[in-house]
């Protein structure tokens, strides 16, 4: 599994959005590969192999068949962003993903709204290590896991119950408590508990009866992250030999799917 860092800036991570969990990754796994020093060009590539060993996954089918139904649900997607005193609502990408005949690779063409939030990051920004939120399964974890990481330094977020569901881009969707709770928060934060670096408690916060805000309780994990690295011990063995079976992949691949690309 890749060590690659993920790094946002602080409004990003606090932007309006719902994606897939493979969508997510995705675009994650384009993000670590940047350098945020450094000014991107909008038009990034990625290839099924470099998409499986960032995540830490099998080469497989399966992986050839998420990239591309990921790149798909990218291009569908809005995000909206907090700027200047004004929320603004983008697209991720400014068109399709290119799903390129023969070589097992899509590129994405970015939005010059969203580079802004990538790179040139002088302050008011976060990073994390992608490998703890590459076993995560649902979008609801992962963008929890990043409303929580945004506040790692003090351990603990409070949230309004609109705020939260703003974030988690699902402002007019469970209007009881009782159903947000069931379908998205502990199911997020059972995932968080099991399968990333963080130990997540939570407290609600009530007015007279009605639950209008949340609070996280929050650790970094250092044996939840020893864990992590130990059970990823044999994908990143064979990430060593990665490289040198891509072609062969990537090959196999496109024999079977090769000519239903765009």
């Amino acid at each position: 599994m890749s060590d690659l860092m993920v790094t946002k800036s602080n409004a990003l991570l606090d932007a309006s959005y719902q994606l897939s969990a493979r969508a997510q990754k995705l675009m994650l796994c384009c993000v670590a590969k940047l350098n945020p020093k450094d000014k991107p060009k909008p038009e990034m590539s990625i290839t099924a192999s470099e998409y499986a060993e960032i995540l830490g996954m099998e080469m497989s089918d399966d992986v050839y068949r998420d990239l591309h139904a990921a790149a798909d649900a990218l291009f569908d997607a809005y995000i909206s962003i907090r700027e200047d005193d004004a929320t603004m609502r983008y697209r991720w990408v400014q068109e399709d993903a290119v799903k390129h005949s023969g070589e097992g690779t899509v590129t994405l063409m970015w939005s010059n709204r969203i580079l802004r939030h990538l790179h040139d990051l002088n302050r008011d920004f976060k990073s994390y290590h992608i490998k703890n939120i590459a076993n995560l399964d649902t979008g609801h974890a992962i963008r929890l896991y990043e409303l929580l990481i945004k506040f790692e330094s003090t351990g603990w977020r409070e949230m309004s119950l609109e705020g939260f569901k703003a974030s988690m881009g699902i402002a007019d969707k469970y209007p009881s408590y009782g159903e947000l709770n069931r379908r998205v928060i502990t199911p997020a934060v059972k995932q968080l508990n099991k399968s990333s670096n963080l130990t997540v408690k939570l407290t609600t916060k009530k007015k007279g009866r009605k639950i209008v805000g949340l609070r996280f309780d929050f650790k970094v994990d250092d044996q939840m992250q020893l864990d992590l690295e130990e059970s990823s011990t044999a994908g990143r063995s064979k990430s060593k030999n990665l490289s040198k079976m891509a072609d062969e992949n990537t090959k196999n691949l496109v024999a079977k799917y090769g000519k239903k690309q765009a």
